[in-house]
């Protein structure tokens, strides 16, 4: 099932909102066997939306179209729509109500007349009330094409997507109808040419299966996707190829789908009856806040210190004022003496660091910016790590972040030493 998507709005074209929605309906019709194979951005504009929706009603068996259904004068989807496919706007009784009783449950003794607009529908079309606005999304059906509208904002989108849209598509497929499934694999702490080079065989021998490299800062994911495959089948090739991947990416791989990296981090600790430390220079705080994003946590992490400066390094850390004058704040021997004052001050299992210069000034010809030192101290040993990353100031920060806990993982898992 082949679907088209028309997102609206000049919002989207000024870059002033990111087309979230899109990618949101993508993932969740692939669940249900659907596909999205073309995705159109147009502005309020109407002759060009109007160009827009008759070339994808020549073409497209199902379209969503997002955006443009508010109240104000800029929001002219319906009008649009009922234009291109010859249906004139008239009055939902039923969907003014409903409008009217949202005003009066917001505190508002009248429904402003603009209101009125969110109301009309083209003829024939079906009103499905929207439970977190005012703009019903709408089901217009014709001979060998379907379009359904709905609201841009995200919340209200989503609602109609589960309310309207796939429980018709989903009928129209039918039981047993070959599905669209996929699933991704987590890497962290290894490039994309470098894991492609030591999965190349299991790719080439991937077929019917499609394997996809989505490089993001300091990750790799790939996905993997089945199209047109009975849905147990799909579901036994995926798995059979994921755990494949897993396997050959060991050193590097923290995890499938939805599962996070601090995640995998936490249950890894849990296994070894270990708790964790941090001590962070240059990070400020970001590792133990990525840390603490899975619910539970404080079963497995004690808690951190922030040592931007010399004297914090010194005196919570146990730092030798000697060393840190020898050697400096950014060096091997400062971030192993973090990591292990981590552990010493806090009384945990493992201690993870971070020093570096983050930029965009501090840097010389010896410690440029972009300098980092990540290490990990566990009662089994300790590694440092010294690395350089391009980049802003942002980019190197959550590029030490991940390099950290990509140690972190393997350390407690007893494999240090994967670069």
């Amino acid at each position: 099932m082949e679907i088209e998507i028309v997102a609206i709005g000049n919002e989207l074209l000024l870059g002033e909102t990111v087309d979230t929605n899109s990618a949101a309906v993508a993932r969740r019709l692939a669940e249900i066997g659907g596909r999205v194979v073309r995705v159109t951005m147009v502005g309020d504009d109407p002759e060009r939306m109007a160009v827009v929706l008759r070339e994808v009603r020549g073409r497209a068996r199902w379209a969503i179209a997002m955006g443009g259904l508010g109240p104000t004068g800029d929001d002219r989807t319906r009008q649009v729509v009922a234009e291109v496919l010859g249906r004139p706007l008239v009055l939902d009784e039923e969907q003014l109500e409903i409008v009217k009783e949202k005003f009066r449950r917001f505190g508002y003794d009248e429904m402003p007349a603009s209101n009125v607009s969110q109301a009309m529908v083209p003829r024939g079309a079906r009103a499905v009330a929207n439970p977190h606005g005012t703009a019903p999304g709408l089901v217009i059906e014709e001979e060998g094409f379907t379009l359904f509208v709905l609201p841009g904002v995200p919340k209200e989108m989503e609602a109609l997507l589960e309310d309207a849209v796939l429980p018709a598509l989903i009928e129209a497929a039918g039981k047993g109808a070959p599905v669209v499934e996929s699933r991704v694999v987590h890497t962290v702490g290894i490039g994309e040419s470098a894991l492609a080079e030591k999965l190349e065989d299991l790719v080439e021998s991937a077929d019917p299966l499609e394997v996809a490299f989505l490089p993001r800062t300091g990750q790799v994911d790939v996905r993997l996707t089945a199209a047109g495959l009975p849905a147990e089948e799909a579901g036994a090739r995926l798995t059979a190829l994921a755990e494949a991947i897993a396997g050959r990416a060991r050193p590097w791989f923290w995890g499938y789908d939805d599962t996070t990296l601090a995640e995998a981090i936490g249950e890894t600790l849990r296994a070894r009856g270990w708790v964790l430390a941090v001590a962070e220079s240059c990070t400020a705080g970001l590792l133990g806040g990525e840390i603490t994003t899975v619910p539970g946590s404080s079963e497995w992490f004690a808690g951190g210190v922030l040592a931007y400066s010399d004297e914090v390094k010194t005196s919570l850390l146990g730092i030798a004022g000697e060393d840190l004058a020898a050697y400096g704040a950014v060096s091997e021997e400062t971030c192993r003496a973090m990591a292990a004052g981590a552990r010493k001050v806090i009384g945990a299992d493992v201690g993870c660091a971070i020093t570096g210069i983050a930029g965009p000034g501090g840097g010389s010809e010896e410690k440029p910016v972009g300098l980092v030192f990540c290490g990990v101290a566990t009662p089994e040993g300790a590694e440092v790590r010294r690395l350089t990353y391009p980049g802003s100031r942002e980019d190197i920060r959550r590029r030490s972040v991940l390099t950290a806990m990509g140690m972190l993982l393997r350390a407690c898992r007893g494999e240090g030493g994967a670069s």
